[in-house]
């Protein structure tokens, strides 16, 4: 018995139950249930009086003699029988993802689509340790998959299956030993065989009707299936969905969006009762059947919208459901939009969810975007991608063309390894594509071109770039070379020139120096370095020193080579600044007198700059414009006077020559103090 029929069974006052006959009794709640079970109209009819009729249980039907005539009564036995309502949610399965979440929700859909599509344009480059292969098999399988699909489409069902599922499945396809074709399969149809030691050892896939196992290689070393699965904490052989995690969200979102569409069928008006209120309560059949017809006629759908409710005397409105105001509408959809969104790995800013800008400008949002969600995920499927299809293809050259020669024997406890490299094939995305990260590669550029100790195969290291070809920077040791101490550039080449091979012995430490009072190890290279760095430093600093002689560089404290290398650069640095200085601002310390002062200002301020010392006794100052020069001297010997040089015991003279190919004038004495003008 339900509980309904229970509580009418109690309640329902004995003087309308037929004595001994309970058949009767539950005949009439079964005629009830009927009733209520139909729904809407029918109930609203049965139950619509304050009181059934006389003599006649709820179900209409007459109990004949056993029944006793009572008359109604406006007060009696009431049972309010309330259910309190509990959320509905949809399922946790790929086809709920698929529908209630990617194909019925903006946001959901949205997300999916910014990551896949962006992820999928990324292209992908093939290298072989440090050194990128541009035309190679691989590559060409990527590119083009099959012959349906592009490389792109390929990749955007491949993200896409992997965010709506949790789970992405490629089938490779091979022919005479060859991998030809990969395609992707739903993730829906696909199932995981198990071993006997729990790991899977195969896979099925099903559609109608009909399955399919893989298990065998198609290509040595090389499974039929890939399966890349996202993190699952309670799942072994299947990934979680993003959209699990904020499947709450979407069901709120959703639910909002259609309960604002009923709203707006129902002419935006909520959920309510017409009570009639007149003296004795109820209404006659003719009043309740004209009034609920015009109420749907003429008061609901959006045709009806903003038309007035006119009500008789007696009637009266009782809301029985929120406004959208009252519950705060727009909000709670964007908060389920913002979680939604927070889940999947895109900023809210970028989807257009107001009251979410924590980011200072669109662009640390892209940043974010690409940083924190698109490039992991592309990371990890090129690895997965390399891993999986890597070694269908060791049997190929750089070149793309199959060289056995490359190669050792295979055995069973080993992979096929180039002979003389010990190298891999590695997939890897090529950044230097994505513009979103455009600033964050000029301001590594930058910071580069500003760095003085570094090489500058050590620079295009440090972008991202191999070292520039026959440079001494490109030879590295190979393990796995047959000559053990040999070196190879970055293309896997012996060094087997003689000037290879001294550069690469030049770069082994074989001597020592004096540093700071103690010997230390250091190699061809490093010594020849510092001595070019000590000779640069030494020169700049006695050039200052003609001009200025008390000047002297910053101290500096080292240990190593590399410190006494970076500390003769840094000398020399110094003293070519310092020497720039004197040239273009100060004013030389050569112990002149007020009048040197004063001439060498107006030199200055007419164009004239310090060129250096003369070999008699003095500076030259040019002027680069007109390529006027002056002399300025100390007190000239005789042998440096000429016949009309003026005879004075004056400490300073100047010459000068108005230009190229014009004679030097004759000496001119500069007063040793101020004179009057």
């Amino acid at each position: 018995m339900s509980i309904f029929s229970e509580a009418l069974t109690r309640w329902l006052p004995m003087h309308l139950r037929a004595p001994g006959n309970m058949g009767g009794a539950t005949g009439a709640f079964g005629r009830l249930r009927e009733a209520a079970s139909e729904g809407g109209t029918k109930s609203s009819d049965t139950f619509r009086g304050a009181a059934a009729p006389s003599g006649r249980l709820p179900g209409g039907e007459s109990e004949g003699a056993n029944i006793r005539e009572a008359k109604a009564t406006a007060t009696g036995p009431l049972i309010a029988y309330h259910n309190l309502g509990e959320p509905v949610w949809a399922p946790r399965d790929y086809s709920a993802f698929a529908r209630e979440g990617f194909m019925q929700n903006a946001i959901v859909y949205r997300c999916v689509r910014m990551i896949a599509e962006a992820a999928a344009s990324i292209p992908l480059l093939l290298y072989e340790g440090t050194t990128e292969i541009e035309d190679h098999p691989l590559i060409g399988l990527l590119r083009r998959p099959s012959l349906d699909h592009t490389g792109t489409d390929f990749l955007e069902a491949w993200y896409g299956f992997l965010l709506v599922s949790g789970n992405a499945y490629v089938e490779a396809v091979a022919l005479d030993g060859e991998l030809r074709e990969l395609h992707i399969l739903r993730p829906d149809r696909m199932k995981v065989i198990p071993g006997v030691d729990g790991w899977p050892e195969g896979y099925e896939y099903s559609v109608s009707g009909r399955s399919v196992r893989f298990a065998d290689d198609v290509v040595e070393g090389v499974r039929p299936i890939l399966h890349l699965k996202l993190f699952h904490p309670v799942n072994d052989h299947y990934g979680m969905s993003p959209i699990e995690a904020a499947a709450t969200a979407i069901d709120i979102h959703n639910t909002a969006a259609g309960w604002n569409k009923a709203l707006l069928d129902n002419s935006a008006r909520p959920s309510g009762a017409l009570v009639y209120a007149a003296s004795n309560g109820q209404m006659t059949d003719d009043q309740f059947t004209r009034l609920k017809s015009e109420l749907e006629t003429n008061f609901q759908g959006a045709r009806a919208a903003g038309r007035p409710l006119l009500l008789e005397g007696g009637l009266d409105w009782k809301p029985l459901s929120l406004s959208p105001k009252d519950m705060d509408f727009i909000e709670a959809k964007n908060a389920a939009a913002r979680e939604i969104a927070l889940a999947i790995g895109v900023p809210p800013m970028l989807l257009g969810i107001p009251g979410d800008n924590t980011y200072s400008n669109y662009q640390e949002a892209q940043r974010a975007f690409w940083r924190q969600t698109v490039l992991p995920l592309v990371n990890r499927t090129a690895r997965a991608l390399a891993n999986w299809l890597a070694p269908g293809f060791e049997r190929h050259s750089a070149f793309g063309a199959r060289d056995e020669s490359l190669f050792v024997p295979r055995d069973s406890a080993s992979r096929s390894r180039p002979r003389g490299t010990g190298l891999f094939l590695e997939l890897r995305p090529d950044l230097d594509q994505i513009e979103a990260l455009a600033p964050e590669r000029d301001a590594l550029w930058k910071r580069l071109e500003a760095v003085s100790f570094l090489t500058t195969d050590e620079k295009r290291a440090a972008a991202g770039y191999d070292a520039q070809g026959g440079s001494a920077g490109g030879l590295k040791d190979n393990p796995y070379h047959d000559e053990i101490g040999r070196f190879t550039n970055a293309d896997g080449a012996t060094a087997s020139n003689d000037a290879q091979t001294r550069v690469a012995q030049a770069r082994r430490p074989s001597s020592t120096v004096r540093i700071g009072g103690q010997q230390v190890e250091a190699t061809p290279a490093e010594i020849m370095r510092l001595s070019n760095a000590t000779s640069a430093a030494n020169a700049s600093t006695a050039r200052v020193r003609e001009i200025d002689p008390n000047w002297r560089p910053s101290p500096q404290v080292y240990e190593t080579v590399e410190g006494a290398i970076s500390a003769r650069e840094a000398e020399a640095r110094q003293a070519e600044a310092r020497f720039q200085e004197l040239r273009r601002d100060a004013i030389p310390n050569t112990s002149a007198g007020w009048g040197v002062n004063r001439l060498t200002k107006e030199l200055y301020d007419r164009g004239f700059r310090l060129v250096g010392p003369t070999r008699a006794p003095g500076l030259q100052y040019r002027n680069p414009e007109t390529e006027e020069r002056v002399r300025i001297m100390e007190s000239p010997s005789y042998r440096y006077r000429t016949d009309s040089d003026q005879k004075h015991n004056n400490d300073f003279y100047y010459r000068y020559r108005a230009g190229p190919g014009k004679t030097e004038g004759s000496h001119i004495t500069i007063p040793n103090k101020p004179q009057k003008d």
